[in-house]
C-alpha cells in the first residue's frame, strides 16, 4: 500500500492501536514526531499530516499519518525559513476529539503551529521498510539525500496499526 492510498481512505485491514500508542488520547506521543508533508484534498475534504517517526522511540514504526476527513479548517503558521529544507519538529500538541468534531494543534520547531479541524480523524503508523534507520540529517545532507530519506505519498509501506478519534465502543 502507497502513503496517498491511506490518505484518500482505502479501507485499512490492521488492528487498532492500544491506548499507550493512541495520540488521540495522550497527545504527548506526538512530542518529536517531525510533520514532513501535509497533503490538503479539498475535493475530498481531508488532511493527510505525514510524520517521520524515527526519532520518537515510544511508537513502533518509523512513519505515521494523521488523517483527518471533514475538514472544515486547516491553518499552517510559521516563520519564514530562508533556503532551509526542514522537517517540523512538534513540540507539543492538544487534540479535543468528539461524535462529531475532531482538531488538533501542533507546535512546532522552528517556530510554527497546526491547526486541523474536521468530524474525525486516524492515526496509522506505517512501516516505511526501504527508509534506513535514521532520519536524514537536514543541516549536512543533500535536499535529494533528504527528499528520498524521507517517506513521502509514493511511499509503499505495511500498516502497522490505527487508531481512530471516534471510537465506537465510546458511542
Amino acid at each position: 500500500m502507497k502513503v496517498n492510498d491511506v490518505i484518500a481512505g482505502a479501507p485499512l485491514h490492521a488492528p487498532a492501536l492500544a491506548d499507550i500508542e493512541d495520540p488521540f488520547l495522550d497527545p504527548s506521543l506526538l512530542n518529536d514526531a517531525q510533520i514532513t508533508r501535509i497533503v490538503v484534498d479539498v475535493l475530498a475534504g481531508t488532511v493527510g499530516i505525514l510524520l517521520e517517526l524515527r526519532q520518537t522511540p515510544h511508537l513502533r514504526a518509523n512513519t505515521g499519518l494523521i488523517r483527518v476527513t471533514g475538514v472544515a479548517q486547516q491553518n499552517w503558521i510559521c516563520t519564514t525559513v530562508a533556503n532551509e529544507f526542514t522537517a517540523w519538529s512538534i513540540s507539543g500538541a492538544t487534540v479535543h476529539s468528539a461524535p462529531t468534531e475532531f482538531q488538533l494543534t501542533a507546535q512546532c520547531l522552528p517556530t510554527g503551529m497546526l491547526r486541523v479541524v474536521g468530524t474525525s480523524a486516524e492515526f496509522v503508523l506505517l512501516d516505511a521498510g526501504m527508509l534506513d534507520a535514521a532520519p536524514p540529517d537536514y543541516r549536512a545532507d543533500s535536499r535529494q539525500l533528504i527528499r528520498f530519506g524521507i517517506a513521502d505519498e509514493n511511499t509503499d509501506c505495511d500498516v502497522v496499526g490505527v487508531a481512530r478519534s471516534v471510537r465506537v465502543d465510546a458511542l
